[in-house]
């Protein structure tokens, strides 16, 4: 368990990643064997805080300016174990299962009101040695499907899924091949647009202002991702007469990694291939190595201008030597989706002040040159003008639904009619 600060958090499940940093392994019997070792657990979980919003302002002569924050909220978050099972057929009697490992693939997601459903499979890959033979392995993709309650869900709502894989089992059947029981889980979450209209600036035609803002952070739309990411790893081997005889990976949290130029981000991580090396006696050792890995998908920015929502695991392992090295190839299959961190200042508070001079102490009309696509609210605020008195004056059109505040000028010279 972990302690998190003080303070109010989204629901949902949060963000877990775990990395081990060390295994050791020592024989205490011939049917007893004794694992030490270290894991590096992340956890991240989102927090919110609530802030009333100033969505109009009237009387005092004021002018404002609104924009539209769109951004996205989680409406629901659930996730549910499942089992699922099928028979493998191993080659003979007298085998050793040493690891069984898998992860999803090929999933499809639907939305109905108030749940969603999933059907995809789960690959499972087996590693194996026959007995008196050599290190060995087999794949089996199992079917999956599972309808799961969401109350609240609409079939527009954007939905992130992803599956892991729990822990798997093989057991003797009474005839037949045996049986693989497969623990899985599958996480969902949906999220839905959510649009507030805010006071973006203001101004009084009548007197002094003073305006207090708010620093405003929130998700924008997902970005939705689903693909395998190739990664490699070589390094010399521990000994010269070294074969390999298999491998294993583990992978840390997921995250998005900034590239080289520093200019863009992409969903990546960190991961250890275990190999098993064989020497020239045939005793088993295991050769841990570090890798990175990075998917294709770029998005512009830092990392710490999204919010990330990702899950990935290994797929397609394939280990061998060419000539004193080692080498691992492998898929790692990545989904869930990233979140751009959209920011935005927004008029909290007006305090109005002074009265400002009469309008009639000075010109009825003023004339300004502007630049092309200056804002017409700054230059009417400049002027302690209406915007849609300058916008009339001089015969600015405004698309459908448009408002005058939004307007851009041409460069030229415009008429600025006193707020009388």
């Amino acid at each position: 368990s972990a302690e998190l600060p003080e303070g109010r958090y989204t629901e949902g499940p949060a963000q877990l990643g775990c990395q081990t940093e060390y295994l050791n392994c020592r024989a205490i019997s011939e049917h007893r064997i004794e694992l030490r070792g270290a894991y590096q657990l992340s956890v991240a979980a989102e927090a919110a805080k609530e802030q009333p919003v100033l969505t109009s302002l009237a009387e005092a002569g004021v002018e404002q300016r609104t924009a539209v924050l769109a951004g996205c909220l989680c409406t629901a978050a659930e996730e549910r174990t499942a089992t699922a099972e099928d028979t493998v057929d191993l080659p003979g009697a007298g085998e050793s299962v040493l690891d069984i490992s898998g992860s999803a693939v090929e999933g499809e997601t639907s939305l109905q009101p108030g749940q969603i459903s999933y059907r995809g499979k789960l690959r499972m890959q087996l590693c194996y040695r026959p007995a008196g033979g050599e290190l060995a392995g087999r794949t089996r993709d199992i079917p999956v499907t599972m309808t799961m309650e969401l109350p609240g869900a609409l079939e527009t709502d954007t939905p992130v899924v992803w599956v892991e894989v729990l822990s798997a089992a093989l057991s003797a059947a009474d005839a037949g091949d045996p049986v693989l029981n497969v623990t899985w889980k599958l996480h969902a979450e949906l999220w839905r647009a959510a649009n507030c209209t805010a006071v973006a600036d203001a101004y009084s035609t009548l007197c002094q202002t003073q305006l207090d803002r708010v620093r405003w952070q929130y998700s924008g739309p997902a970005r939705l991702i689903a693909e395998t990411a190739a990664a490699a790893v070589s390094d010399d081997l521990p000994d010269t007469a070294a074969e390999v005889k298999g491998c294993f990976v583990s992978l840390g949290a997921p995250g998005l990694v900034a590239d080289a130029d520093g200019k863009t981000v992409r969903p990546g991580g960190k991961g250890t291939a275990h190999l098993l090396c064989a020497d020239e006696r045939g005793e088993l050792s295991c050769c841990d190595k570090v890798f990175a890995w990075q998917a294709d998908t770029r998005l512009p920015g830092p990392p710490e201008a999204y919010l990330a929502h990702l899950c990935a695991a290994a797929a397609e392992v394939h280990a061998g030597r060419q000539g004193n090295q080692m080498k691992v190839e492998l898929g790692v299959n990545v989904s869930g989706a990233v979140f751009p961190l959209c920011r935005a200042d927004t008029v909290d508070a007006v305090t109005l002040g002074d009265p400002l001079p009469s309008p009639s102490a000075g010109p009825a009309l003023t004339l300004y040159f502007a630049q092309e696509g200056e804002a017409v609210f700054e230059i009417a605020k400049t002027h302690h003008a209406r915007v849609r008195e300058v916008a009339a004056a001089n015969r600015m059109e405004l698309a459908a639904g448009q408002s005058a505040a939004d307007l851009k000028a041409k460069a030229g010279c415009l008429l600025i009619p006193a707020a009388l």
